[in-house]
């Protein structure tokens, strides 16, 4: 067996010799001799216990049980994959914010009664209470595949009896990039969008899945979506303002570094940004990966970003400060700029496929 370590694996070295391994996205973590951080190291491509123990010696293919025992090496082909991050969606809690947002709801179930045709095949990638799937049927599509990876799949069936569409939802347990269905559909619906849009990491598996599964020129629910910017004159105080030196005499500026690298997602009001830049357009199916140049006509302290989903034409779901709430808010950055132009990327963080690292004028921050 050729096994390769996680793609998110942090290493903490300890004063005593040992080192404490650990991958978030697996929910996996062992203490181990500092000396396996060489098999870690030799593992990141697929190696054999036998390759290790030639190169290395026996000790090497001890490390390499033990590490796999643990989590901490794993066939190539679930290096990337983040269990603990799916199965946060298995149960009801994280859904009640996405089931509590009228505005979401209301965008979907529009864009799905404007192109879904009678006797229409449809797609929900990711589809958790199976919400999307039922507006699916609802709005008159003779089949639903219902694509759903964690154990919520197993309410999906009687909340679409419930519904009364019972018998046109079918329900497929698997991952949105690798299901091959029996047939290919017309229409797909998803909510596989994070912050900023792109978060969460799902956007490859959603064209794979497109690839495999639709027919040519399909239709997508929604079709697009929109980055959005907007200054803010002044660093708001809930963003930094946390890592000083309080006056208990607690100093926590050791961790202002960090948090300049992380975004802080909340409902920001219209009065605490100016002038909104539209960044660009991307339809979909899309990469995570994307860049845009924009100009600010005045300079900010931090930026707020957030998104529009292009849900059918004439059906828009805004996300934005001047908007109607939804759970996902907006995107507090904490980049300083000056007026002037200016050049965003978005791209994947190597550590944690679900992540996003937006790089403006290369300055990094980490949005989820």
């Amino acid at each position: 067996m050729r096994l390769v370590r996680p793609r998110d694996l942090l290493v903490t070295f300890e004063p005593d010799g040992m080192v404490l391994l650990r991958s978030t996205s697996r929910g996996a973590g062992a203490r181990a001799p500092s000396w396996a951080v060489g098999v870690l190291s030799a593992c990141g491509e697929p190696r054999s216990r036998q390759e290790l123990v030639e190169a290395m010696g026996p000790a090497a293919g001890q490390a390499f049980d033990g590490l796999h025992a643990a989590g901490l090496l794993v066939p190539e082909d679930e290096a990337a994959a983040t269990p603990v991050i799916f199965a946060n969606y298995a149960g009801v809690d994280v859904h009640r914010a996405m089931l509590n947002d009228q505005v979401r709801l209301d965008a979907y179930w529009q864009g799905l009664k404007a192109v879904v045709r009678p006797g229409d095949v449809a797609i929900d990638a990711g589809s958790g209470t199976g919400v999307l799937a039922v507006m699916a049927a609802l709005a008159g599509a003779a089949r639903v595949y219902a694509i759903e990876r964690t154990d919520m799949a197993q309410v999906i069936s009687q909340v679409a009896a419930d519904s009364g569409v019972g018998d046109r939802v079918i329900v497929v347990r698997g991952d949105v990039g690798t299901v091959e269905l029996p047939e290919k559909a017309r229409v797909m619906v998803t909510e596989t969008f994070g912050h900023f849009a792109v978060a969460e990491g799902m956007m490859e598996d959603v064209q794979a899945c497109v690839a495999r599964n639709m027919v040519p020129s399909p239709v997508i629910v929604p079709g697009s979506f929109t980055l959005h910017l907007a200054p803010m004159p002044s660093s708001p105080p809930d963003l930094l303002g946390a890592f000083k030196v309080h006056d208990s005499g607690v100093d926590l500026r050791c961790l202002l570094g960090d948090a300049r690298g992380r975004a802080h997602d909340r409902i920001v009001a219209p009065a605490e940004v100016g002038p909104t830049v539209d960044l660009c357009t991307v339809q979909m199916p899309c990469d995570t990966e994307l860049e845009a140049d924009f100009t600010l006509s005045e300079p900010c302290q931090a930026l707020c970003a957030w998104f529009t989903l292009h849900m059918a034409p004439g059906v828009d779901l805004l996300t934005g400060p001047h908007d109607p709430a939804t759970h996902w808010k907006q995107s507090l950055l904490p980049v300083a700029l000056p007026a002037g132009p200016h050049h965003l990327s978005i791209s994947r963080a190597p550590e944690d496929g679900r992540t996003i690292v937006i790089a403006i004028d290369g300055h990094e921050v980490r949005c989820r």
